[in-house]
C-alpha cells in the first residue's frame, strides 16, 4: 500500500511461469479487480492466511466478485487446469501497522504449506517492512528538502524581481519539479466576463494552449470555488470540464488538480497541474501545492498593486501638506526622528537634551496629535504628509 492505503500496487513473481506472474500484475493495474478480499482480511486483521490445500474454484470465491468476474472474463494463461492450490498470506508491518502483504501461491505438492512456512515467510515479511520504512523515510526526507529549497526560491525571485510572468515562469518550474507533474498552468481571473485567462503554462504538447478561457464555474464548481480541487479519471466521459476534453485527449491527461489563488479573502485566479498517469496525491504533496499557490496569489496581488501605484502617476500629491497646528520647530524635529524609528536615546543624542525630556516631548506629542503610541503618530505623520 502506498500512503493513501485506498491505492495499491502488486509486483508478482515465478520462476517457473512468468506469464501468470505477469497476469496478475495486469489484472491490478487494469483497475477492474481491486485488492483481493483475502489480502484485504490479512491488512486489516494483521495475522497470515494459510490454505495449505484448496480447491481452485473455492480459492477463487475467496478473492471476491470482482476478481471473480475478472478470472471469468479473463482466463489465466494456465498451460494445464489447477484442481489445487496452496495459498499462504501474510502481512508486511511497518512503523506499528500492517502496509501489505507478503503471499506464495503454489500447484499441489507432496509437502504441502505448513505452519512452519508461515512463520518462516513472516520473518521475510518483516525484513521486507523495515527496508520499505527505511526506503520511505530516506524519500520523505529528501522530497521535503527539494520542496523546501523549491519555495525558497520562489520566495528570492519574489523579493528580486517584479516581473510577474518571471515570478509565474519560476513557480510553473518548481510546480512540475516539486510535484512530479507532467503539465501546469496559470489562469487569472478577469472581472469583466468571469473568467479565468491563460497567462502562464509548462509542459504542453500543444501549441493552441494559450488561446482559451474557462468559466470560473467550470474550473471550480459552486461551493469548491475557493478550495483545492483534484481529480483522477480513467475515462474523458467522467472528466467534468468538457470544453477542454479534446485538449486532455490530445495531451494524454489522465488526472487533474487545481488549487485558487486567494489575495485579500477574494479569487484572483487558479495553478491547475496535469499527469499523464494516474496521481496518488499525499498530504504533503497536497500542502505543497497550496504553498505555491499561495506563494502565486501574493505575486499576483503584489503586481496589481504596482500597477495601480503606476496608474497614478510617480509622484502622487499627497492629501496634506501644511505642518500639524501647535508644534514648534524642536516637536517637529522630534517627530521626524519618530518616523525615522530612532529610540529616545538616539534622540537625544541628535538633538542635545537628556532621554528624560525627549520622553516629555513625546509625550506631550502623542496627545497634540491625538495618537496613541509611536507607531500609531509615525503612521499618521507620513499618512498626512506632516513632514
Amino acid at each position: 500500500m502506498n500512503k493513501d492505503p485506498r491505492n495499491r500496487r502488486v509486483v508478482a513473481v515465478s520462476d517457473s511461469d512468468p506469464g501468470v506472474a505477469k497476469y496478475i500484475e495486469q489484472m491490478h493495474l487494469s483497475g477492474e479487480a481491486p485488492a483481493t478480499s483475502l489480502v484485504t482480511r490479512v491488512i486489516e486483521t494483521g495475522t497470515g492466511v494459510l490454505l495449505p490445500n484448496v480447491p481452485y474454484e473455492e480459492f477463487v470465491r475467496t478473492l471476491g466478485p470482482d476478481v471473480s468476474a475478472y478470472l471469468g472474463t479473463n482466463p489465466p494463461p494456465l498451460v494445464t487446469p489447477v484442481p489445487y492450490v496452496g495459498v499462504l498470506v501474510v502481512p508486511i508491518r511497518s512503523r506499528g501497522a500492517a502496509v501489505g502483504t507478503l503471499g506464495l501461491l503454489e500447484r499441489p505438492t507432496l509437502t504441502p504449506l505448513t505452519e512452519n512456512d508461515v512463520r518462516w515467510v513472516q520473518v521475510i515479511a518483516d525484513r521486507v517492512g523495515l527496508a520499505i520504512e527505511n526506503a520511505q523515510f530516506y524519500v520523505d526526507a529528501v522530497s521535503r528538502l527539494e520542496r523546501l529549497t523549491a519555495l525558497r526560491s520562489v520566495g528570492l525571485v519574489m523579493t528580486g524581481s517584479s516581473d510577474l510572468h518571471l515570478i509565474l515562469r519560476v513557480i510553473l518550474d518548481q510546480v512540475t519539479a516539486g510535484l512530479s507533474v507532467d503539465a501546469a498552468d496559470v489562469l487569472l481571473l478577469d472581472e469583466c466576463d468571469r473568467t479565468l485567462r491563460l497567462v502562464a503554462s509548462t509542459g504542453f504538447h500543444s501549441t493552441s494552449i494559450p488561446d482559451y478561457r474557462q468559466p470560473v464555474d467550470e474550473v471550480l464548481p459552486g461551493r469548491d470555488l475557493l478550495i483545492r480541487r483534484i481529480e483522477t479519471f480513467t475515462t474523458l466521459g467522467a472528466f467534468s470540464q468538457f470544453r477542454r476534453r479534446t485538449l486532455f485527449a490530445r495531451e494524454g491527461f489522465r488526472a487533474y488538480g487545481a488549487a485558487p489563488f486567494i489575495a485579500r479573502g477574494k479569487l484572483t485566479g487558479v495553478l491547475e497541474v496535469f499527469h499523464r498517469s494516474q496521481l496518488e496525491p499525499d498530504q504533503e504533496w497536497l500542502e505543497f501545492l497550496d504553498a505555491l499557490a499561495s506563494d502565486a496569489a501574493i505575486a499576483i496581488d503584489n503586481a496589481a498593486m504596482f500597477d495601480k501605484l503606476m496608474r497614478l502617476g510617480p509622484n502622487p500629491s499627497p492629501k496634506g501638506t501644511a505642518p500639524p497646528p501647535d508644534l514648534s520647530r524642536l516637536e517637529m524635529e522630534i517627530l521626524g526622528f519618530l518616523v525615522e524609528g530612532l529610540p529616545n536615546r538616539f534622540i537625544a543624542a541628535k538633538v542635545h537634551l537628556s532621554q528624560n525630556t525627549i520622553k516629555f516631548h513625546v509625550h506631550q506629542l502623542l496627545q497634540k496629535l491625538g495618537a496613541r503610541n509611536r507607531t500609531e503618530l509615525a503612521r499618521k505623520a507620513t499618512r498626512e504628509g506632516w513632514l
